[in-house]
């Protein structure tokens, strides 16, 4: 049993993708709803049709046919088009035969009317091509993107933290250790830290996109090239690169490129540790937030909804309560990429489906989140300074300026024979 589009009109997608409909569960995440990643394959598409038409392997009628359906799928259009599982039957080949399906009868549509032309998925549209080359350069396309994004998003977090910064500047309160009371710190100081992490993250973000902006487009099977002509790769790669806007460029050691997918891994490990250190400021935020009256209470966070349904007027910490559970998926998502990219064969690298499934998620709610956390409470959070004034009325920095005059023994006023010692056996 195959599913049908949304529409009344008959599927663009033709016996290959009713195929892994037939062989693939009915329920998980399908293509239509990774429209991103969607775009990005049709973009390396349109690269390649591109390419063949220019080394002539292409007629210009069929090639400016492709090219057109392959613009109207980037652009978001036929997404219901798409209802392959993102882990399908298959694998990889499931997706780029979905598409190439989707492409071909379209742009035989669009031939329909001057001329009795058709379209062929494999000879026309996959023409100098291979699902191990087009999946992961699509793959590379989307998570380029992404990356980009979670780092502005986490850059303008970092001004976020930088405003607190300058309108708490003065304002100090009591730093614990252990939870026990410690000495006075600044709030500037605190919020300039977290700044700081935020912009080293977000220069993490776009150093891991860098090592994913070699693609091996071109490299068809395993890197061989086979059934490509000479020079398409240096034309698909260098029209990649101006309809994606991004810096692409051909793989320096092809067969590297196939076999190893590390790169993947270095943008899910800075996922992970960014959501970590997310997961630590939320929790921190919490905590300084406690209360109104049992707790710290040296904080407020803005107050956005009800936090109970029971207890009336009860306001929780909604937002760094929300982050904190997304950091959970985020870093599971990471974990799977790894097992992924560990588990490749001789010849070829990565689960490429599986880090699709896994990480493009996860990229989106890091950067969904960080936005949230940004507008919704770090601009409007608040100290007490009335509260923090009066827990830092008494902090070690006397006893320790004390102490380093009259000794440590002195100033706490207990002997040194008093600590417990070791009892001889």
């Amino acid at each position: 049993m195959t599913e049908s589009t949304d529409t009344a009109t008959p599927p663009l997608w033709g016996p290959m993708t009713s195929l892994v409909l037939q062989n693939s569960p009915a329920s998980g995440p399908r293509l239509r709803d990774f429209p991103a990643f969607v775009r990005a394959f049709a973009e390396v598409k349109l690269a390649a049709v591109r390419a063949n038409r220019e080394l002539g392997v292409l007629d210009e009628v069929r090639a400016g046919a492709i090219a057109e359906a392959a613009s109207e799928v980037a652009r978001g259009d036929h997404i219901a088009q798409f209802p392959v599982r993102v882990v399908a039957t298959g694998g990889g080949t499931a997706t780029n035969m979905n598409v190439n399906e989707v492409l071909a009868s379209r742009a035989t549509q669009l031939l329909s009317d001057d001329t009795d032309l058709t379209i062929h998925p494999n000879d026309h549209v996959n023409r100098s091509q291979s699902s191990n080359d087009t999946y992961p350069t699509a793959t590379k396309v989307l998570l380029v993107r992404q990356a980009y994004e979670v780092a502005s998003a986490l850059r303008e977090l970092a001004r976020s933290f930088i405003r607190q910064a300058e309108r708490n500047a003065g304002v100090e309160r009591m730093g614990r250790t252990s939870w026990q009371d410690a000495v006075v710190v600044s709030v500037s100081a605190a919020h300039q830290s977290h700044a700081a992490a935020a912009e080293r993250f977000a220069d993490q973000f776009e150093a891991a996109a860098q090592t994913l902006l070699e693609v091996p487009l071109g490299g068809t099977v395993l890197g061989t090239g086979v059934g490509a002509p000479d020079g398409f790769t240096p034309s698909a790669v260098g029209h990649l690169a101006d309809i994606t806007g991004l810096p692409l460029r051909q793989c320096t050691n092809r067969i590297d490129a196939f076999v190893h997918a590390d790169g993947y891994s270095a943008l899910a490990d800075t996922a992970a540790r960014c959501a970590s250190i997310l997961f630590k400021q939320c929790e921190d935020l919490r905590i300084l937030s406690s209360g109104p009256n049992g707790g710290l209470s040296e904080l407020t966070l803005p107050k956005l909804q009800p936090g109970s349904s029971i207890m009336p007027g009860k306001v929780n910490p909604a937002v760094p309560t929300m982050v904190i559970q997304a950091t959970f998926s985020i870093r599971a998502a990471a974990t799977g990429v790894g097992m992924a990219v560990a588990a490749g064969e001789p010849d070829i690298g990565g689960h490429f489906p599986a880090i699709v499934a896994g990480l493009s998620p996860a990229l989106t709610e890091l950067a969904s989140v960080v936005s949230v956390l940004t507008a919704k409470c770090i601009d409007g959070l608040r100290w007490n300074q009335a509260r923090l004034a009066l827990l830092a009325a008494r902090p070690f920095d006397a006893a320790i300026a004390r102490a380093e005059k009259d000794g440590y023994d002195a100033v706490s006023g207990r002997p040194a024979h008093a600590y417990p010692t070791a009892q001889k056996e």
